[in-house]
């Protein structure tokens, strides 16, 4: 019999085809379906369909069957073959009829068990590549270009929070949850793989929680495991791994990189970046604008072009001990010389950055522009200078004269004794205030000498006590040295230690409450001599605490200076018994006892 045009094309391409006719024998077969069955092709002609297939009759099935019905929409049903064994198949049946007038039937059969059990050793290959990767939380999948159909791993599963035994459209569910505007980004290592033009590829991008709370990255690599006889791709294998912490700790960073890099080149302060030689690797507009060069020609230079002949060697020399690991950073002042010539001071602070070998990598550093700030301490010196020569000296002279014309008692009238005094006590009160700002320049510039030797602390506390008993008179106080049974030695400079006790005495007394008793004791405190000045009265006010021992410091409770002082004292005190080598403090309690201590080095 003559074969349509369809039939031989369906027949050429492969398919198991059996044509019936209207008492649904078999009047032709294709050889796929004879081999399915186990016969000869002519062994089949004539015989009943319903010998092989256990099926509902051939007509109720076409008439359940649309005109025109896709090939992949089959009825499964059992065939037996010669053997007697049970075959599941899949059944397709399409009627039409030949030039003779005659109804036809064709039956196209496909083996369902063969596409059964490499489903089942595909499933079989996700098992266990489940297990093998467990621990590192990849899904696997397979994927066939040519069916559009995909085979996931549990752990796939898993990770777009779908249970094992779920039924739903897994790649619809996937394409609905990636975030649109990273679908063709996702998307595209398939399309590339699948159409052949590369053999692998990758692609990140973000995926929709389940219940649509937040976004997760998902990195997911693709390769082409299998090829037909023509080299088509016809199976791609994927694997896929959340990425969400490494996205977060990336984001982290490149803010961190932002932050830094905005901090670093919008800083108005100077900033670089230096190699180990010298040269500058980065440097900020900050530092460009203070040396007045190019950023061009500052990178092309190094610091030793930019510093002071004077200055160099031991900008140097704290260098190697910066690389040698003998400090870890350091901070200096130094002269820079301009790209015009000029000098310009800079205080310099200087970090050592290490691999991760913990080798020298390259130097961070940071510089001020102090110039102002020299020129300040320039002209203050100068102050101090005039000060010394041009006020105190001539000062001295008017005080001696003063004295010397208060023990005429008999030459002037009270009212001229009076004056006398008068002046006599502003002159001493001005006097030591130039001594308070001579004493603070020198201690400041650390030119201040000293001469430690042992001395026993009591009676240099005395001999204070007693070298300004005039302020007992003058505040209406009482002072009183505590007795000890055993004089302690201390290594101290006995002038500056009068220096320190005058200090505080004076202070206590001025804020003591009238007929009041000042307290001195002096006690050993481990390696050291604790002396103490305590008095009782209106106690030091929280809001000053923190700035008791800066320069120029009085409390607003004296602000109207009726007890007079610079605000010297009791930074110049702190210099003192710092420099030699002890601490000092205080406790108050306000309307009670305040107590200033000093400690000074045991000498015994």
């Amino acid at each position: 019999m003559s074969k349509t045009i369809l039939e031989k094309a369906l027949i050429a391409a492969g398919f198991a085809a059996l044509v019936l006719d209207e008492t649904e024998c078999i009047v032709d077969i294709s050889q796929p379906a004879a081999d399915l069955l186990g016969f000869d092709g002519a062994e089949l002609i004539g015989r009943p369909v319903a010998d092989f297939l256990q099926m509902v009759p051939v007509k109720t099935l076409i008439l359940s069957q649309t005109p025109i019905t896709p090939l992949h929409q089959m009825v499964e049903i059992t065939l037996r073959d010669r053997a007697g064994r049970a075959l599941p198949v899949a059944v397709n049946a399409l009627r039409w009829s030949d030039t003779d007038g005659r109804t036809l039937t064709t039956l196209f059969i496909r083996d369902v068990a063969a596409e059964r059990e490499r489903a089942r050793i595909t499933q079989n290959q996700m098992v266990l590549s489940d297990n093998a990767i467990r621990g590192a939380g990849i899904g696997v999948f397979e994927y066939d270009p040519k069916a559009d159909t995909i085979v996931v791993s549990d752990i796939w599963r898993r990770m777009l929070e779908i249970a094992p035994d779920e039924q739903l459209d897994i790649q619809k569910e996937w394409h609905d949850r990636v975030h649109p505007d990273d679908l063709a980004r996702a998307l595209e290592p398939i399309g590339l793989c699948s159409a052949g033009q590369i053999e692998r590829a990758a692609c990140e991008y973000r995926l929709q929680s389940r219940d649509r709370s937040h976004w997760r990255w998902m990195r997911t690599d693709i390769a082409v495991a299998e090829r037909d006889a023509v080299g088509r791709p016809s199976l791609l294998v994927g694997a896929q791994t959340e990425i969400t912490e490494r996205k977060l700790t990336e984001e982290s960073l490149r803010i961190s990189v932002e932050q830094f890099q905005s901090a670093f080149f919008n800083a108005p302060i100077g900033k670089a970046i230096v190699n180990l030689d010298g040269t500058f690797r980065i440097v900020n507009h900050a530092l460009c604008d203070m040396l007045g060069y190019p950023e061009t020609d500052l990178r092309n230079a190094s610091f030793n072009k930019v510093t002071h002949p004077e200055d160099l060697p031991g900008d140097l020399d704290q260098l190697r001990s910066l690389i040698a690991g003998e400090v870890a950073s350091y901070t200096r002042e130094k002269r820079y010389i301009r790209a015009n010539g000029s000098v310009m001071w800079g205080r310099l602070s200087v970090g050592l950055v290490r691999d991760a070998d913990g080798k020298p990598e390259h130097l961070l550093s940071q510089l001020v522009d102090i110039t102002d700030q020299r020129r300040m301490e320039e002209l203050r010196n100068e102050f101090v200078s005039v000060v010394s020569h041009e006020l105190r000296t001539p000062l001295t002279a008017v005080l001696g004269a003063l004295t010397l014309l208060e023990f005429e008692e008999s030459a002037f009238s009270d009212d001229v004794h009076r004056l006398l005094f008068i002046a006599k006590t502003n002159g001493d009160r001005l006097h030591n205030l130039i001594n308070d700002i001579l004493d603070f320049q020198k201690f400041t510039a650390k030119e201040m000498r000293f001469s430690l030797a042992r001395h026993p602390i009591d009676r240099l506390a005395e001999e204070t006590i007693l070298a300004n008993l005039a302020l007992t008179d003058h505040y209406g106080v009482r002072f009183l040295l505590a007795a000890v049974d055993h004089a302690p030695i201390g290594l101290v400079d006995p002038k500056r230690f009068h220096q320190v006790m005058a200090n505080l005495l004076s202070n206590a007394a001025k804020f003591s409450e009238p007929g009041g008793v000042v307290a001195v004791g002096t006690v050993p405190d481990g390696p050291a001599i604790r002396v103490s000045v305590t008095n009782v009265g209106p106690g030091i006010p929280d809001s000053f605490r923190d700035r008791i021992f800066k320069p120029f410091s009085q409390a607003a409770t004296i602000s109207d200076r009726m007890s007079g002082g610079t605000g010297l004292g009791l930074s110049i005190s702190k210099q003192i018994v710092e420099q030699m080598g002890g601490e000092i403090g205080f406790s108050s309690v306000p309307g009670g006892e305040t107590t200033f201590w000093f400690t000074v080095v045991r000498g015994d």
